[in-house]
Order: structure tokens, then C-alpha cells, then sequence
């Protein structure tokens, strides 16, 4: 209400110049408004990691696998200037709004005060000069802050020789399941169920015994990964069905 009343009495000195001038776009200002409301939980989060907690560990597991001496100083040195550029980039973004805007701030001091502020007041921001670079400044400190609460996983460094000893094992097929989804996103799709299908399809055969009854048949690892590989899945017959080249 606050900023429709101030851009109703602006336009009457302004109105010959950009009346009713937006600097973002409707999907900017989508996208804006969901990056704004990523902000609390973010902020959240971004707390815990600064203590070096996690919301999936307690406080008794902590205790039981260190001893008082080897545990952490309970301080995140990256978490905190994460959260204090996040922080200064929305005072920013706030402080030239009100400026421009002729706009009193009435929300909480907090990080998260600032982004639902922001996005209370998303069409003032919107109309604020300079307001065609917020997403990108905001995403990169969003970006910055989301490397810090979910760091991308480390890469898997596979050995050759180990991998070649692995080939040559004989596991059962939820064994072999457990063992692929550590050799490569190219097995992520090797399952119970697609080995059973392989060897349906005559692809792969169970290993000849004697087996004790009811134990599960054994499989060379090395046969079922390349046949996996080799042997379509449904997925890919359909895409290369519609594929014309």
C-alpha cells in the first residue's frame, strides 16, 4: 500500500518521463521473488553450519565419536562470510530502495527480515533504478552460501588395478548393485531388477555351482557391468526410436 501510494504521487511529477517503469521483466521478477524466499531457510542453515552442526546429526552421536579433546572449535570461518555478504547485499538492496522509493523499513534486522522485506515490497524494488542487476548480485551470494551448506561432493578417484580387481569378483546381485554405485554415474541405472532383465535376456548368465539350497546365485562383476552398458535399457530404445538419424 505504502509503495502504491508513493508511485501515485511521484507520477504526477514523473509521468512524462517512464510512468510505470519496471527495470525487471515478469519472469525476473518471478524468479526474483523465489530467490527472495529462499533466503530464511538459507539463513537458516547457514547458522548451523557456522557452529559446525548439522540438522542430521545429534548431540549424542557427537559425544560418543570424540573424545572433548579432538572435537572442532565450533566456528565455520567460510559459513561466516557467507553469511555476512549475504547479509550486506540485501542492506544494500534494501537501504537504495528506501532511498529511491521514499520507503520507511519496517521489517526484522535479520537476513531473513531483509529478504521477505524485499519481497513484500517486490514491485518497489522492481522500480528502483539499478534494480536490472539485483537477481545476478543476489544469486551469486545465494550460490555462495548454498556451496557452504551443500558443498559439492568430493570427485571419486577410481584405481585401475582396483577397479580391475573388482571386475573379477563374484557377488550375488544386490552385491553387485552396492559395488556399481561406486564405479561411476554411467551403473546408476543398474538395479536388481536390470540385472534379472539381462539375464532374461540370455546377456548374462549365473555362475555354475554347487550352491547350497536357497543361497543366491553369483554373477561375475565384469560380465554384468559391460552388458549393462552394452545391452539398452527401454528408455534408450524408445529415444532412439524417435530419434530419425
Amino acid at each position: 500500500m505504502t509503495t502504491t501510494a508513493h508511485w501515485s504521487a511521484e507520477t504526477g511529477s514523473a509521468a512524462t518521463e517512464q510512468p510505470n517503469h519496471l527495470y525487471l521483466d515478469r519472469g525476473e521478477l518471478r524468479a526474483l521473488a523465489d530467490l527472495l524466499r529462499e533466503i530464511p531457510d538459507l539463513a537458516e542453515d547457514l547458522s548451523i553450519s557456522l557452529t559446525r552442526q548439522s540438522r542430521l546429526s545429534t548431540r549424542g552421536d557427537y559425544r560418543m565419536n570424540r573424545r572433548p579433546s579432538e572435537q572442532p572449535l565450533p566456528y565455520n570461518p567460510a559459513a561466516s562470510r557467507a553469511a555476512d555478504e549475504l547479509h550486506a547485499v540485501l542492506v544494500s538492496w534494501v537501504r537504495l530502495v528506501c532511498e529511491q522509493r521514499g520507503l520507511d523499513y519496517t521489517g526484522a534486522p535479520s537476513t531473513p527480515g531483509l529478504a521477505r522485506w524485499l519481497d513484500r515490497n517486490l514491485i518497489a524494488f522492481a522500480m528502483t533504478e539499478g534494480a536490472q542487476g539485483a537477481p545476478e548480485e543476489i544469486r551469486t551470494v545465494v550460490q555462495a552460501a548454498l556451496w557452504i551448506v551443500c558443498p559439492p561432493a568430493a570427485p571419486v578417484l577410481l584405481d585401475a588395478e582396483m577397479v580391475e580387481q573388482a571386475r573379477r569378483h563374484r557377488l550375488n546381485a544386490s552385491g553387485i548393485v552396492s559395488l556399481a554405485k561406486e564405479l561411476g554415474t554411467q551403473y546408476q541405472g543398474l538395479t536388481v531388477r536390470r540385472i534379472q532383465t539381462l539375464r532374461n535376456a540370455g546377456k548374462i548368465a549365473p555362475l555354475p555351482g554347487p550352491w547350497a539350497p536357497g543361497w543366491p546365485e553369483l554373477y561375475t562383476v565384469g560380465e554384468v557391468l559391460d552388458e549393462h552398458l552394452a545391452y539398452p535399457t527401454r528408455r534408450r530404445v524408445w529415444a532412439d526410436a524417435k530419434d530419425p538419424n
